[in-house]
């Protein structure tokens, strides 16, 4: 037990150091098995198996290229306005919440015409005015500490950004390369996984559970990134109507942040809550594009998802929570995107796995018995 948990420590305490390397091997891994079958079946041409996944992985990386290139120039105007939007949220957030207030509180009675003038005092009401002016002062001055050291905190993430620049392109340089050799090479890598098991019931176990992960999760995982795409493609359509600027970089967002359930939706609901406050005048309006994004994301979540996968692979909402957070403690925001994913895969095989040795068991105390009988 002690050595367990050892081992498990260790095996963190690496993971987390070669975060440079693990990430893209991980994300390669999930790559090559949701784009296995565009392989297959380009394979089944008779081109080459190189060429095959070279071109999918090119495919993939313009795709991507393009994608960052035409975005670009919308992710960098959101960052050059990011304190002006700080600032403006913060002030638009504090007119609201003053109109609702004032909106909602009783309206004062009017006893002065059962007072005379001379009871009604003039001097303390002067004299307290420049006390609540002086709040008002302190409030505001509280209000831009907390929006300057939001921008400090912005302009240092951006700082990290570049940085990490040349860590990011060597990231992506070799998440190609290996996601390239796990298409190319995917059936000698099959065939010597397998022989590394040991015992035949087991190595028929691990078969069926590959086979397994490589047609339904397969299936599985192309079916939720097209999903998470026309949810995508949707939210920057209603934006584009409703009037928010660079809407499809908001539908990027989107697709990406739908790879965490629960939490992508939060973020991106916050997000756009404050998009909207500073985007339009009318409070009532200013919620539109929250609004379009829960009502979007409700719709795929509770029809369009469970529809088109159906209940091939069920996994508890807890189960999914907890990988993201172990995921997003390990690796950061990477780490939180390619946590459900891992998590599919994973369960995917060790039920697959647990469903075969059950199934292979019987049959061999069968034989055993019968072979017992033989000799006797």
């Amino acid at each position: 037990m002690l050595l367990g948990i050892i081992a498990g420590v260790l095996a963190l305490a690496a993971l987390d150091a070669a975060s440079l390397i693990a990430v893209p091997a991980v994300l390669a891994l999930l790559c090559a098995i949701a784009l296995a079958p565009w392989v297959r079946w380009l394979e089944k041409s008779g081109a080459p198996a190189s060429l095959c996944a070279a071109l999918v992985v090119g495919g993939l990386l313009l795709g991507s290229a393009a994608t960052v290139y035409s975005l670009a120039p919308s992710a960098e105007a959101w960052n050059n306005r990011a304190p002006q939007v700080l600032r403006e949220v913060e002030r638009r957030t504090r007119e609201i919440a003053l109109g609702i207030s004032h909106s909602l509180a009783p309206a004062p009675e009017d006893t002065t015409s059962d007072k005379p003038e001379s009871a009604v005092p003039a001097a303390p009401v002067d004299s307290s005015e420049p006390a609540t002016d002086e709040n008002e002062d302190e409030d505001e001055d509280a209000d831009d500490d907390a929006v300057d050291k939001l921008m400090e905190g912005g302009q240092r993430l951006v700082a990290d950004w570049a940085i990490g620049a040349p860590r990011l392109a060597a990231g992506a340089a070799f998440w190609a390369m290996l996601t390239f050799f796990l298409l190319r090479d995917r059936v000698m890598l099959a065939r010597w996984g397998m022989s590394m098991v040991p015992g035949a019931s087991a190595r028929r176990a691990v078969g069926r559970a590959m086979r397994d992960v490589r047609t339904n999760v397969a299936r599985y995982l192309l079916t939720i990134t097209a999903v998470n795409l026309g949810l995508g493609v949707c939210i920057a359509a209603a934006f584009h109507l409703l009037g928010v600027e660079n809407a499809p970089l908001w539908g990027v967002a989107a697709a990406l942040l739908n790879f965490m359930p629960f939490i992508g939706i939060a973020i991106l609901a916050l997000v756009t809550l404050g998009i909207g406050i500073v985007s339009f005048d009318d409070p009532i309006i200013a919620f539109a594009p929250f609004a379009v994004v829960v009502v979007l994301n409700a719709i795929e979540a509770q029809m369009v998802t469970p529809m088109v996968v159906g209940a091939r692979i069920r996994i508890a909402p807890i189960a999914v929570f907890v990988a993201i957070a172990f995921g997003a403690w390990l690796w950061g925001a990477a780490g939180a995107l390619v946590a459900t994913p891992t998590l599919i895969v994973a369960a995917a095989f060790v039920r697959r796995f647990n469903a075969a040795v059950q199934w292979s068991g019987p049959p061999r105390e069968h034989e055993r018995g019968e072979k017992g009988r033989k000799r006797q």
